[in-house]
């Protein structure tokens, strides 16, 4: 079974190094790049077609899409254009390129976390879930949060909203594609905007909807890196212990 890897690198804090502003994801540590860790994560998945979302400013400025050619053979390049309106825009617009049957693995390239991704998927198939994703604890509102039910599967999904201990960790599966590609289109039909712009997460809602079963695997926080600011980017490239909370 084949899975489409998209990775988001389009968006987050830029690093500052001799007055160049890079993209989060060309964050380095010991001579690795931030981006070529998220890729090394995913190289275990049997029949990975790795999908990368750029800004087309990074591709013409940085040739930021020669860079990722070259962590991932065949790689599709999805260049996109400024102010989406956030991640899930973001991710239809390159999920919509890609194979409608495969299952859909989404990891976004401006936060890192510490864990074989293979082992991740195969645990969701191996539960029959419609969609699933990675979670560790916190409570701050920084995050999106799922809340589980009694069976534990996910019951909601929320943005900058702690409605549960459950924060997500900017992994994102779904058996299907064309499952999450039509629901970001409804969650964009509906208006479901946070602060302005439309999340991952909130698309959960989408298909619980149609009763999906839609489940999580927690991690220790420890494996969660979020680089979302200057400060997390300097203990990413300095290598500081960083938290999530």
């Amino acid at each position: 079974m084949s899975t489409s890897v998209l990775i988001l690198a389009a968006g987050g804090t830029s690093t500052e190094a001799h007055g160049v502003g890079y993209p989060t994801c060309l964050a380095e540590l010991d001579g690795l790049t931030l981006i070529e860790r998220i890729v090394g994560n995913t190289r275990n998945l049997p029949g990975a077609r790795h999908c990368f979302a750029i800004l087309e400013r990074d591709a013409q400025r940085f040739r930021l899409d020669r860079v990722v050619s070259l962590l991932a053979e065949g790689a599709r390049v999805v260049r996109i254009p400024e102010n989406t309106r956030g991640s899930a825009c973001t991710a239809l617009l390159a999920a919509v390129q890609l194979p409608q049957d495969d299952d859909l693995l989404i990891v976004s390239a401006n936060e890192l976390v510490d864990i074989d991704l293979a082992g991740v998927v195969r645990h969701f198939r191996a539960r029959r879930l419609d969609a699933g994703t990675l979670t560790f604890r916190s409570v701050h509102p920084r995050y999106s949060y799922v809340r589980l039910g009694d069976d534990g599967l996910v019951e909601e999904a929320a943005q900058q909203d702690p409605i549960s201990q459950h924060a997500t960790a900017g992994v994102f599966w779904f058996a299907r594609a064309s499952s999450f590609v039509a629901a970001a289109k409804s969650t964009i039909r509906k208006d479901a905007r946070v602060a302005d712009r439309f999340y991952l997460a909130p698309t959960f809602n989408e298909l619980i909807l149609q009763r999906a079963r839609i489940g999580t695997l927690e991690i220790p926080a420890g494996r969660y890196r979020p680089l979302k600011n200057e400060r997390q980017l300097q203990q990413f490239e300095t290598g500081q212990a960083g938290h999530a909370a």
